[in-house]
């Protein structure tokens, strides 16, 4: 059995709101584990402290009550919004965690070659983010987060912007990178079927303030088509046991 990359226990967050005058509880007891090389998903509704969790694994924000533990230092981090720096190629945005780290521009070479041709983007090494599509630029925020070579990378829907065809391709190449790199994944995402496809669990998560209500194993065999695996009966029927939880969560919430 494969040791924990991440272990969350009893995690509580609070925050102030500054428009409420109020304090908000984002998180309430959440406790999970994932293990190394796993790709695990976190869906739930808006609001539930998704983002709140991932950014407490990554170290940018303190926990306020709970204990994490991430194997390997601070983890990757790939957003949703666009992150590349706008004055950077792609070539030297990938590159800039080895540089920061202090690495030669021939020490950083290689491995920023290799990783440019891993996730498509050779031929736009000299590009500027301006000349990238949107699909582009996240595969090049994928690429810089991989630089980094950490063993876990987290990720906060970075495909949530795109249009439906791009989603799908990037969640086929995000598949084929992962399998090649053997990183464990924390991935955040709105979309159900997202989650299925890319995951070996998915955790549903609940509303305000955010519980963990139920781990689903994901069964399909590996390497997987985004595509052809939703035709799956199983798929379905998985789909609709975590849209039945959140509707679950939902009326939950409205009798309290």
């Amino acid at each position: 059995m494969a040791s924990s990359a991440i272990t969350a226990t009893n995690l509580s967050h609070a925050y102030y709101d500054e428009r409420q005058q109020r304090s908000v509880v984002a998180l309430s007891g959440v406790s999970f584990s994932v293990a190394e090389g796993e790709f695990v998903s976190i869906v739930g509704p808006s609001g539930c402290g998704k983002s709140t969790l991932l950014r407490l694994l990554a170290g940018l924000e303190s926990v306020v009550m709970g204990d994490i533990t991430v194997s390997g230092g601070r983890p990757g981090m790939v957003f949703q919004d666009q992150s590349l720096f706008p004055w950077l190629t792609v070539e030297e945005n990938v590159a800039y965690p080895l540089r920061v780290a202090g690495a030669a521009a021939a020490q950083w070479a290689e491995p920023v070659a290799r990783l440019l041709e891993l996730c498509g983007l050779a031929d736009f090494r000299r590009a500027y983010p301006h000349q990238l599509s949107g699909g582009m630029k996240q595969r090049a925020a994928v690429a810089r987060a991989l630089a980094a070579d950490r063993p876990v990378l987290l990720m906060d829907e970075p495909f949530g912007a795109l249009d439906e065809q791009t989603r799908l391709l990037l969640q086929q190449e995000l598949l084929r990178v992962w399998e090649r790199s053997g990183k464990t994944v924390v991935f955040i995402t709105h979309s159900v079927e997202e989650a299925l496809v890319l995951s070996d669990r998915v955790l549903v998560m609940s509303h305000r303030p955010g519980r963990m209500l139920q781990h689903i194993v994901v069964p399909f065999e590996r390497p997987r088509n985004v595509i052809e695996l939703r035709r799956s009966p199983r798929f379905g029927e998985l789909s609709y046991e975590i849209w039945r939880l959140l509707g679950l969560s939902h009326d939950n919430r409205e009798a309290a």
